[in-house]
C-alpha cells in the first residue's frame, strides 16, 4: 500500500512540475528548484505549498492577531493589525501573480511570513528595540533580519531558499518603478545579504525571484489605502483630505488602480513594474500618510511611556538573566523550549531582543506589569 501511495504522489508531483514549465512565466520560480538549507523533504504538498503551512502552523504566526500595524492601544475591532495585513498583502499579490503567471505558492509564503520580525508597537517599537541594542553593542535591529533569524533559528521551520529571501528583501519597494531580481541567488549569498541587512537595514536588497519583488512592491500598496480608511474610521481624517491623485481616495479606487497599472508594465517582462505616474502618486500618499497618519498627535500620546517601558523591560529581563540564570524570567517564559543550538549560539543581549521581539503588544505590557508591578502576597 505504501509503494502504491509514493508512486501516486510521485506522479503527480511530476505532472505538476511539468505544467509548471509549460504555464509559468519563464522566470517564475519553480517546484523543482526549490531548496531547504536542512536538505530536501518528500511529502505530498508542493515544496511552496509546505511553507506556507509551516507559517500558517507557527506560534508566531498566531501572535500576528495582537501585533500593531500603525494604530496601538486603541480598542477598535475594525482597525487593522499585522495578521489582517499580511493576508491583504497575499490576496492582493496572488491577484496579480495569478494574471503574470508566477509561483503563487511563493507570493503566498513570503507575503504570510514577512512580518513576523516585528515587535511590539509597530515600526515605532522597532525603533525603541534598535537603540537600545546598538547601546549594547549589537547591530541595529531590522525586523526583516528578525524574520529570517525567528523562522531559521527560534522558531525553526527549515523554510525555502526564495521564501526567506522575500523576508529580507521585503522592504524598500518604494525606491524605484521596476524592481529586477538579482536571480541565481544561493544560501550564502543569502547569509551575505542578511549580514548587509544588519550592518545598513535601510539599504535596499533586491530579491532573487519576481516573486518576491511583486510581495515587495504589493506591500507597500496594500497598507497606504488601508492605513487611509483606518484613520477615517478613526476620525482623524476626512476623506476630504486626502490628496487627489490618478489612484483615487479610496482603498478600493487605490488597490485596482494600481493592480491594473502594475500587471500592463509588469507582463511578461523580466521585473515588476508601475508607471512613473503611478509610481509618483503612491510617493504623494506615503507623504501624506506620514504627515498626517503616522505622526498624528492623537496616536502618539502613549509614545513616550512605549519608549520608557522597552528600556525598563530591556534592562531588567537582561540583569535578571545574567543574575539568576536558569531561575530568571527569560528563562522560564522563553528559553526553556529552545534548541541547544539557539541557546550556546546566541548572546544574552539577542535572547532578551527576541523575547521582547516576538512578543505581542499585550503581552509586552502584562510582562511589564508582572516584572514591575507589586502583586498581594498569599500566605
Amino acid at each position: 500500500m505504501k509503494n502504491v501511495e509514493n508512486d501516486l504522489f510521485t506522479a503527480h508531483r511530476k505532472l505538476v512540475e511539468e505544467n509548471e514549465l509549460k504555464t509559468l512565466h519563464p522566470l517564475a520560480a519553480l517546484s523543482k528548484d526549490h531548496t531547504r538549507f536542512h536538505g530536501s523533504e518528500q511529502d505530498h504538498r508542493l515544496p511552496y505549498k509546505r511553507d506556507v503551512d509551516r507559517i500558517v502552523h507557527s506560534k508566531a504566526y498566531s501572535r500576528y492577531t495582537d501585533k500593531t500595524q500603525v494604530v496601538y492601544l486603541v480598542k477598535n475591532d475594525h482597525v487593522t493589525h499585522r495578521s489582517l495585513h499580511v493576508q491583504l498583502v497575499s490576496n492582493f499579490a496572488r491577484g496579480i501573480a495569478e494574471i503574470l503567471r508566477l509561483n503563487l505558492d511563493l507570493v503566498e509564503a513570503i507575503s504570510l511570513g514577512h512580518d513576523v520580525g516585528h515587535p511590539p508597537f509597530g515600526h515605532e517599537g522597532e525603533n525603541y528595540l534598535s537603540a537600545l541594542v546598538k547601546e549594547h553593542g549589537l547591530p541595529a535591529f531590522a525586523h526583516p533580519w528578525q524574520s529570517c533569524h525567528l523562522f531559521m533559528n527560534i522558531e525553526p521551520l527549515n523554510l525555502g531558499l526564495a521564501v526567506y529571501d522575500g523576508f529580507l528583501c521585503h522592504d524598500g519597494g518604494m525606491q524605484g518603478c521596476q524592481l529586477k531580481p538579482h536571480l541565481g541567488k544561493t544560501w550564502e549569498d543569502h547569509f551575505a545579504d542578511r549580514k548587509l541587512k544588519l550592518e545598513k537595514p535601510n539599504h535596499n536588497i533586491m530579491p532573487t525571484t519576481l516573486e518576491g519583488c511583486l510581495v515587495k512592491l504589493c506591500d507597500t500598496v496594500s497598507y497606504l489605502g488601508r492605513d487611509i480608511e483606518d484613520a477615517i474610521n478613526l476620525k482623524i481624517l476626512e476623506r476630504k483630505a486626502v490628496p487627489p491623485t490618478i489612484l483615487g481616495t479610496t482603498n478600493g479606487e487605490i488597490l485596482t488602480f494600481v493592480a491594473r497599472d502594475m500587471i500592463k508594465h509588469s507582463y511578461e517582462q523580466n521585473y515588476i513594474a508601475i508607471s512613473e505616474e503611478v509610481f509618483d502618486a503612491l510617493k504623494t500618499l506615503r507623504k501624506f500618510n506620514f504627515h498626517h497618519i503616522y505622526n498624528h498627535p492623537t496616536l502618539k500620546v502613549e509614545s513616550e511611556k512605549v519608549k520608557r517601558s522597552y528600556r525598563i523591560l530591556f534592562e531588567m529581563l537582561l540583569e535578571d538573566y545574567q543574575t539568576l540564570g536558569e531561575k530568571s524570567h527569560l528563562e522560564k517564559a522563553f528559553l526553556h523550549n529552545k534548541s541547544a543550538n539557539y541557546r550556546s549560539q546566541t548572546s544574552d543581549i539577542q535572547k532578551v531582543v527576541d523575547f521582547i521581539a516576538g512578543m505581542t503588544d499585550t503581552f509586552f505590557v502584562r510582562t511589564l506589569q508582572n516584572l514591575i508591578v507589586p502583586m498581594n502576597i498569599t500566605l
